[in-house]
């Protein structure tokens, strides 16, 4: 007996495995047995497809042009090529994807890594700003001009607004 574990694996592949068995089926008998496809407008006015029509709405029959006979061996080697094609550009996709996030992160990492400095300078300022006694501005001919008491608050208040714009909880 298998266990209940074991059903419920096999159970997906077993549906795989079905699905694809049946499109290879479909796919061989595609070009030997084509239904008739008929179109007609619904009551809700959404235009349906199907391979059969309904009775009591007017239909109209589609003329779908038949794929034209070739050697089978040719047809073959161009589904190959054509499925080597396919395969490389979807991995060259997937490789770019793969490069666009890891640039991504990359980003992300440096703006991280900008920020937590520019915290740690910002703290860093407030704590100079407070121990100091007084604050200065060097003028253009190298004097020191010191800052009045409105100019020191308004100087720590922009610091601690720094603070709060690029610390966070735990920097």
């Amino acid at each position: 007996m298998v266990p209940v574990e074991m059903r419920e694996m096999r159970a997906p592949r077993r549906g795989r495995i079905i699905c694809i068995a049946a499109l290879l089926f479909c796919g061989c008998w595609v070009s030997v047995a084509q239904a008739a496809v008929y179109r007609w407008v619904d009551a809700d006015g959404q235009t349906q497809f199907g391979d059969r029509p309904p009775s009591d709405l007017p239909v109209e029959l589609m003329q779908i042009p038949e794929r034209p006979a070739s050697d089978g061996n040719a047809e073959a080697q161009l589904s190959d090529q054509q499925r080597r094609e396919l395969r490389r550009k979807m991995l060259d996709a997937y490789q770019e994807e793969r490069e666009e996030k890891r640039q991504a992160r990359e980003r992300r990492a440096a703006e991280e890594a900008r920020r937590k400095r520019a915290c740690i300078e910002a703290k860093d300022r407030v704590r100079e700003y407070e121990a100091a006694a007084g604050l200065y501005r060097l003028q253009p001919d190298g004097s020191r001009r010191y800052l009045s008491a409105e100019e020191f608050r308004a100087s720590l208040q922009q610091v601690r607004d720094e603070v709060r714009r690029f610390c966070r909880q735990g920097d």
